[in-house]
């Protein structure tokens, strides 16, 4: 199959300031930093347009605050404890006569593994683990 030829883009022909310069990571610590500093003034500090430092900031927090971000951050373990709760939760006894639970079993360990790694405590999933995990819920709900 044939692909099609791909117009080249020519960067020399109206470049953007500061873009494909790895400004992304400089705008968003920057905001993070320093929130009450506008688009504008945070294109001038990194050396790039305040188009640039609008879209980067879009992608990086999307609809959400900067609060809501570090409100996140500081409850990453938390969060991630209540995902794999209710992963574990939704492991019925119909699931497990047709073996829909594993992969439930498997995400809700992922979340509770990540939640260990935030919060600094030992993490690692053992697949024998797992494997008991699974027979001790089958049992629990015989």
């Amino acid at each position: 199959m044939d692909q099609p030829d791909l117009i080249p883009v020519n960067p020399i022909i109206n470049p953007i300031p500061g873009r494909h310069k790895g400004k992304a990571p400089l705008i968003r610590k920057m905001k993070l930093r320093y929130p009450e500093l506008s688009e504008s003034q945070i294109a001038k500090r990194v050396n790039c347009s305040p188009a640039n430092v609008h879209h980067v900031l879009k992608n990086f927090l999307g609809d959400h605050s900067e609060q809501d971000l570090r409100d996140y951050q500081e409850n990453q373990a938390d969060v991630w404890d209540s995902i794999g709760m209710r992963l574990l939760k939704s492991v019925t006894n119909d699931k497990l006569r047709k073996m829909q639970a594993y992969p439930a079993v498997i995400a809700a360990a992922t979340a509770q593994d990540k939640a260990r790694d935030i919060r600094g405590l030992p993490t690692g999933i053992h697949m024998t683990v797992m494997f008991d995990l699974l027979e001790t819920v089958r049992e629990m709900n015989k």
